[in-house]
């Protein structure tokens, strides 16, 4: 096996043992020491993406959506997915975009949301929205950046934080 160079970045399918629950401890790790968030946050992940998995062994195939990694040297530090939007038919959901800060400033987390979407245009979804908090400023500008435009905003307890829940969308 050829060693990879250091500072080596890659994006590929989740589909290794572990990446699931790798991308679901950075979310409880990271969420929790850069916003504040609890033990909830990396649930809610684990839950979405342990949901993801059981429908795709259910159904055959890739058609409930896809989870993606972001790897450096080796080491999962981000992921990115795409779900079948349930509160909108015909459209994608994107879900756990997330990348550790010793990742940031690779356009990683550009190229973990341009898979996303490519596949959300493969699946000629009308479009793809998402839902996030306030408050994660680099997220919400490579969203804007990427089309995405706010559509809901409204006070909610999430994570054990009082916060604003917000809904952004993107026609494609």
């Amino acid at each position: 096996m050829a060693a990879t160079a250091p500072g080596s970045a890659t994006v590929r399918e989740a589909v290794r043992p572990g990446d699931l629950g790798t991308v679901a401890a950075l979310h409880g790790v990271l969420y929790a020491r850069e916003y504040g968030t609890d033990e909830t946050m990396e649930a809610f992940v684990a839950a979405g993406m342990a949901e993801l998995v059981l429908a795709r062994a259910r159904e055959g195939g890739v058609g409930p959506g896809r989870l993606w990694v972001a790897e450096l040297d080796g080491r999962v530090v981000g992921g990115a997915g795409l779900v079948r939007a349930d509160e909108r038919p015909g459209w994608g959901q994107l879900r756990w975009v997330l990348l550790d800060p010793v990742a940031r400033g690779r356009g990683l987390g550009g190229r973990l949301l341009e898979t996303a979407l490519e596949e959300a245009r493969v699946r000629a979804y009308e479009g793809v929205l998402l839902w996030t908090i306030a408050g994660l400023d680099a997220a919400h500008h490579l969203y804007a950046k990427a089309g995405f435009e706010l559509t809901v905003s409204r006070p909610a307890r999430r994570f054990g934080l009082d916060t604003v829940e917000q809904r952004m969308d993107l026609r494609l």
